[in-house]
């Protein structure tokens, strides 16, 4: 995902959804230098882990209107949209809070969604595009990764903890409660 922030083309951006992949894309938008990261999610704690790991607002999709409150901390509409959720309704307001020439990056697998192709995209020349794992060449990309992770600029193991395969159930309640957000099942061999 890092390879469609382009701050030199804007430097705006909202990610909807605040789970592990929109928490990354948060920290992928914090190392490109974004000006305003703005973290869209409906849980409270997701949205304070999203703040702690680089957003710079947020915002609780399901007290205010998104885009009215993007608006808001950027009047226009922002650069880019990284949807997580797959949601078509959430997907909508993403294209809705982009500015004139945006662009919504989904990275959220989803079902059908509904857009007025006119209204929603031509009218305003806003780009939909659809990526898989990043878009990223992995023998290029994980390395970069690794180098941010050592430099303390991609704090993944702050996100996530390790759970014995007896210890599913709390894995699955501590992902519930927010305490964890991303719980991962070691298998020993």
């Amino acid at each position: 995902m890092l390879n469609y922030i382009k701050p030199q083309f804007g430097d705006t951006v909202a990610v909807f959804g605040a789970g592990a992949v929109g928490i990354a894309a948060i920290m992928g938008a914090k190392i490109m230098g974004c000006r305003h990261i703005i973290a869209v999610n409906r849980k409270d704690y997701r949205l304070t882990i999203a703040k702690e790991m680089g957003a710079t607002e947020v915002i609780n999709n399901s007290k205010v209107d998104p885009v009215a409150a993007i608006n808001e901390i950027v009047p226009g509409g922002v650069d880019y949209v990284i949807d997580t959720t797959g949601v078509g309704s959430v997907i909508l307001d993403g294209l809705h809070a982009l500015r004139p020439g945006g662009e919504c990056v989904l990275v959220g697998i989803g079902g059908d969604l509904n857009l007025n192709v006119m209204n929603d995209l031509l009218a305003t020349s806003k780009k939909l595009t659809g990526v898989v794992e990043g878009d990223a060449v992995p023998q290029t990309f994980i390395p970069k990764l690794v180098d941010y992770f050592k430099q303390g600029k991609f704090p993944l193991d702050k996100l996530s903890r390790f759970y014995q395969p007896e210890d599913i159930n709390q894995a699955f309640a501590d992902s519930a409660s927010g305490e964890v957000i991303k719980p991962i099942i070691v298998f020993d061999e």
